[in-house]
Parts: structure tokens; sequence; C-alpha cells
């Protein structure tokens, strides 16, 4: 669960950040936003649904607000349940680590709301009993006296299928580096017109060039 709002940012390090993003060359090209088509993978149907299942129950147990319902998709014989959240320094390894983490002794009294919202969920069966889940998830919070907030992360995770049906055994959330992640923040404040605007745009700039290589070739005859 992404809980980074904890954090204090390094602002030293988001000016620099920002700094490279809008005068640094463009390094990447713009290929690290390539979104191709996923593919497919072969699974059992079955196994797939039940998998997915789990997944989407993650979700509306801490759309709850009952967080501590999420062990319940736990498989509790596994002996070293792992656990990565995007915001923590270490790997939780263990049951005490994991538990902490999802039902604490005291609720954070900052957090008002949450939400998880996944998507693009696929399966592949690694062992009669093993599968690993990839899938995106957006998370919205709304901490006290502040706006809502939102981010997209990459998870993914392996299962078990116990005598209750498919359980975590590993769980791990991959974030998007900080640069992208301004990136995208850059990108998101587009008004809704600029397509129009673009297109146009684009237009009077060609009528600029145009005239200015009349210009130029008037004044070298």
């Amino acid at each position: 669960m992404s809980r980074s709002f904890l954090r204090e940012p390094n602002l030293g390090a988001l000016v620099a950040l920002i700094f490279c993003l809008q005068f640094a060359p463009l390094a990447f090209g713009g290929a690290h936003k390539t979104i191709l088509p996923q593919v497919p993978i072969d699974v059992d149907p079955t196994v797939e649904a039940e998998v997915t299942a789990i997944v989407y129950a993650t979700a509306e147990r801490w759309n709850s607000q009952d967080y501590a319902t999420v062990l319940e998709l736990w498989d509790p014989d596994e002996p070293f349940p792992t656990y990565l959240a995007e915001e923590q320094a270490q790997w939780f390894v263990g049951w005490d680590r994991l538990r902490d983490y999802l039902d604490p002794p005291r609720p954070n009294p900052i957090i008002e709301a949450l939400r998880e919202q996944m998507s693009g969920v696929q399966v592949k069966q690694i062992a009669p009993d093993l599968a690993i889940a990839i899938w995106y998830m957006r998370f919205e919070m709304k901490r006290f006296m502040s706006n809502a907030f939102g981010e997209d992360v990459r998870v993914s995770a392996v299962l078990r299928n116990t005598g209750d049906g498919w359980r975590y055994i590993h769980w791990a959330e991959s974030p998007k580096t900080a640069m992208v992640q301004i990136e995208d923040l850059f990108e998101d404040n587009i008004s809704d017109d600029w397509d129009s605007f673009y297109e146009e745009a684009k237009q009077r700039r060609k009528e600029v060039v145009r005239k200015k290589r009349a210009e130029q070739r008037a004044s070298s005859e």
C-alpha cells in the first residue's frame, strides 16, 4: 500500500529533478513512455479467474477502510510472507512486520479515506499450486486538512493455491522513477482544449517557416 505521503519531500532533489526535466537533453527520447499491447499469457481460465478475483478482492478490502481484512487474503501457512510497499525502506519479511503494516495497534489518524482500483490483471501459472499476477493499481487518498491525491503503481504478487483458494505469499509494488512521475505531472497539467490548439498551431508554424524561407531566398537574390 502506498503511504509515501508520510515522508517530507526533499525540496532540493525536487528542484534538481525539475531542472533536469526542463533543460537537460531528452535522453530517453520519449521511448520510456511507449505503451505496447499486452502480450497474451497462456493460462488455465479457471486459475486466471480465481487469481484475478483475489486481486480485485484486495482492492475491495482496502476500500472498506478496514485494512486488517487484507491479511485474510494471505496464506497463513507461509512461514515467511514478503511484502514491499513503495514507500518503505526495506522488505517486510515475516508475519510480525506484515501485521504491523496492515493491522497496526493504532491506526494512522491522518488518513481520512483511501481507494485502490486494479486494472490490467495478468496471471502466469508457474507450478500446480503457484501463480504470479501482475497488474496496475490506481491509488487515491485524502488526508486530514489536505487535498486528495492519487498515483499509479505497478504491482506483482505470488499466490499459492490453498485449501481456501488462492492466497498471497509475496507482494511487491513498483512505482515509476521520480523523473517520470514529475514528467507525468507536467503532462497532466494540460488544458482540455490543447489538442485543437495544437493542430492550429502546427499550421501557423508552417506558415511562419514558409515566410522565413521566402524572406531568405529574396535576400540572397
